[in-house]
């Protein structure tokens, strides 16, 4: 039995969530949306004088603030967490805006918890969405919205963490791999040739995977898209290139909104948050991959697989003490890879997903693992006795962060755990800029308008050195639409602007 007496009140624990979605067209800006997810938050963790307590608001960054990303039409605020705590009347001393990728909200949770335990913080809101739907729906309409928000700098300081650190190569970006689904179909094709199968077998299988997501979405009252689509159906969707069709991908046309709230027992006492509403993190880890390039298996993340070993080991758990689980699912890959190294089945027998999944919950930006987590603890309100596993990824299977949490308290010192990993000692790859030969590692080919017209493959010399090539030639093109063989020869000769260009040998 818990004596709840005795923990330490610098013990952080999650003691509310709050989720929003509007599948209407409205003017809401994206920090109208993750206003109103802090309101759900606040009014699903109880208690009196929460607002007034909250010392820190951290916001993710929106889309249109990242990196390669268009800026909004309709304006921004120019200190998103002020906009948040001007909206719920909260006076924070510390106002956050995180950084790039799909890790952020479990990786800021990471941090504050440690914080919370050293004393350094006492009620943290976590928040963030998307509006993008809204603001295309807009455009198309030929409405003209006000988004702006503008904030004196010297009153409502702004720590804002930037972008983050870059996670592509210039020679993977010279030879066309230029959006997400291209790195991830190139993993993919990766795991394809370890399974030894064709394209159209590897699409098969990955459509059975993400039918089983949908289902989920399709009971979700916060998704995006809430439809039970088949596998035929996927499979049947708009072709992307020679492994995607467009049911396959995270869809951002969203308008979703999600927030936490993180405090100490001390707090939660003071202020009155029944003890039924505290979760306690079990265990958690984060860390960064090499580039894809530079991994010594591009069909896996040997980061993502540390994080988890570590996580678990902090937590003193196995898998088999997990109840509810959502894996990071940007794209199939990143759902199988992380459930087989946990020797968990990708046949739909079991749910892998707590929200449905990017392509059909929606895809909230860097926001998506924040619906994940208010799932989470929302789900184990119900569960008093559960375990629930939420991994989280930013980049090309390149930032990680996972987490395990129950209603139990944990017997570990947030203050001193050793959540962060290093690369530091995993194996990885030279690049090599002007090769002349190689063999084929993986490939993808890209489509425009619907018709194949780019082929770019990750390469390998004799040696061990890595490369990127494309080709635009049709013949070669053609070849390649079918089923290549891991380990095709090619000849690579220089391009323009420091492309390379291959050909079949």
């Amino acid at each position: 039995m818990t004596d709840w007496d005795k923990l330490s009140d610098t013990t952080p624990i999650l003691v509310g969530a709050g989720q929003v979605v509007q599948r209407e067209s409205t003017d809401d800006s994206p920090m109208t949306l993750a206003a109103e997810a802090a309101r759900c938050a606040l009014e699903h963790a109880g208690g009196n004088g929460l607002v007034e307590a909250i010392d820190t608001i951290s916001v993710t960054r929106l889309f249109a603030d990242s990196m390669g990303m268009k800026p909004c039409p309709f304006g921004r605020s120019d200190n998103p967490p002020a906009s948040v705590a001007r909206a719920i009347g909260a006076t924070p001393a510390h106002l956050i805006y995180g950084q790039v990728g799909g890790n952020e909200p479990q990786r800021r949770l990471i941090e504050f918890a440690r914080d919370v335990a050293r004393g350094e913080r006492s009620v943290v809101l976590l928040a963030g969405a998307e509006a993008i739907r809204n603001q295309r729906d807009a455009e198309r309409a030929g409405r003209a919205l006000d988004w702006n928000e503008t904030f004196d700098p010297q009153m409502f300081p702004l720590e804002d963490r930037g972008w983050g650190d870059m996670f592509v190569t210039m020679q993977e970006v010279s030879n066309g791999l230029l959006a997400p689904m291209a790195y991830y179909a190139l993993i993919e094709q990766a795991r394809a040739f370890g399974a030894r199968r064709s394209p159209a077998e590897h699409r098969v299988v990955m459509a059975g995977l993400l039918a089983s997501l949908s289902a989920v979405a399709a009971a979700n009252p916060y998704a995006q898209f809430p439809l039970a689509l088949t596998a035929d159906e996927i499979l049947a969707a708009t072709p992307l290139n020679h492994l995607y069709s467009k049911r396959m991908v995270a869809q951002d046309g969203v308008n979703q909104g999600a927030a936490l709230l993180l405090c100490s027992v001390g707090v939660a006492r003071r202020l009155g948050i029944p003890r039924e509403h505290w979760v306690f993190p079990q265990g958690m880890a984060e860390g960064v991959d090499y580039n894809l390039s530079e991994r010594d298996d591009p069909a896996c993340s040997l980061m993502g697989q540390a994080v988890l070993d570590r996580a678990f080991s902090i937590a003193g758990k196995r898998v088999e003490d997990i109840d509810l689980i959502d894996i990071y699912s940007c794209f199939a890959c990143a759902v199988a890879s992380t459930a087989e190294y946990l020797d968990l089945p990708v046949d739909g027998s079991r749910a892998l997903t707590l929200t449905g999944g990017l392509p059909y919950f929606g895809g909230a930006g860097n926001n998506y693992s924040m619906h994940s987590l208010a799932e989470a603890v929302s789900q184990l309100r119900d569960a008093a006795g559960a375990c629930a596993l939420v991994t989280s990824v930013g980049g090309i299977l390149s930032k990680h962060a996972a987490g395990i949490y129950a209603r139990e308290p944990a017997a570990v010192d947030w203050a001193a755990a050793d959540t962060s990993l290093s690369r530091d000692s995993m194996p990885s790859r030279p690049i090599i800029e002007n090769p002349a030969a190689g063999s084929i590692v993986s490939y993808v080919v890209n489509y425009r308008g619907g018709e194949p017209a780019q082929v770019v493959v990750l390469g390998e010399t004799g040696d061990g050195a890595r490369f990127v090539a494309n080709s635009s030639d049709p013949a070669t093109i053609e070849a390649m639409g079918g089923a290549v063989p891991a380990g095709q020869a090619i000849r690579v000769t220089p391009g323009e602007k420091q492309a390379l260009n291959f050909s079949v040998a």
